[in-house]
Parts: structure tokens; sequence; C-alpha cells
């Protein structure tokens, strides 16, 4: 498969292997991020119904605990920053790995939960067009044998 790194302006690039490497860590980032968001949507709606019902005290409460929650949030997403991905989904906790692929930027495409990467994207699409990375191995695999029938 043609999947090399090389050096963007814009940001780090991943190889298939190094995608899949990363996923013991990002395992754990994203597995708190999707917690984490779960719990900020159930205190939004926790804090519209203390301030319906006039409950100051759970009102307080809430909110303290939407700042920590916030704050854990923010932590994950500089540490996602740092490894290089894009978390493209909070609640299912989608991440996107820049990838080269043949001269073009693709995105490699992980789902938690996810055992390795299985899948990869264009860069403008989502989730929704992602296909297996078979189909871009074999892809690759059919310009090489086409380019060599040539000669």
């Amino acid at each position: 498969m043609d999947i090399v790194p090389r050096g963007e302006e814009d940001g780090r690039v991943f190889t298939l292997e190094q995608a899949n490497r990363s996923l013991i860590l990002l395992q754990r980032i994203v597995g708190e991020v999707v917690r984490e968001y779960g719990d900020l949507m159930e205190l939004e709606e926790r804090i519209e119904s203390a301030e319906q019902t006039s409950q100051p005290h759970q009102l307080e409460q809430a909110r303290q605990q939407l700042v920590t929650t916030v704050d854990n949030l923010q932590t994950c997403l500089e540490e996602l920053d740092q490894i290089g991905v894009e978390l493209r989904d909070f609640a299912r906790g989608i991440v996107d790995f820049p990838c080269l692929h043949e001269d073009r930027l693709i995105s490699l495409c992980w789902l938690f939960g996810e055992e390795e990467v299985t899948h990869w994207h264009e860069r403008h699409a989502g989730f929704a067009c992602r296909q297996p990375i078979e189909l871009l191995q074999y892809h690759a695999e059919t310009e090489t044998v086409e380019a060599h029938s040539a000669l």
C-alpha cells in the first residue's frame, strides 16, 4: 500500500501502521471524551431543569460540575491536538488521521471501540463516506499493475 508519511505544512501525517499504533493511547483519550461529553449533555439538562424549578443549590452544583467537565474535555482536546489527529464527533468518538496516499491528502477514519483503523475517506468527506482500507489498497495495487503493464 502506498501510504507514506511526508511533512505537511498544516500538521502531522500518519501511515496506517502509525495510526494503528496510536490507538492504545487514543482509546483512553477518546473514551474519556465520549464519557465527558455525555456528562456535559446531562449537566446542561440538569442546569436547565434547576433553572426552571428554581433550585439554586442544585443549579450551583451542576454549574460547578459543568466547569470541571469542560476543563476535562479541553485537556483531552489538547492531547488529541498534540498527537495530530482530528476529533470529528464527541458523542461517538470519530477520529480522523491525516494521511498522504499517492500524493493526495486523505483521512484514515477510526470509530471509538474499533480494534484498528479499517476505513478511510477523502478529506472533504465525512464518516458517512468512509470506505474500507482494502479498497484503497486495491486501488493502489491496480494502478501499480496497470503502470507495469504499460511498460
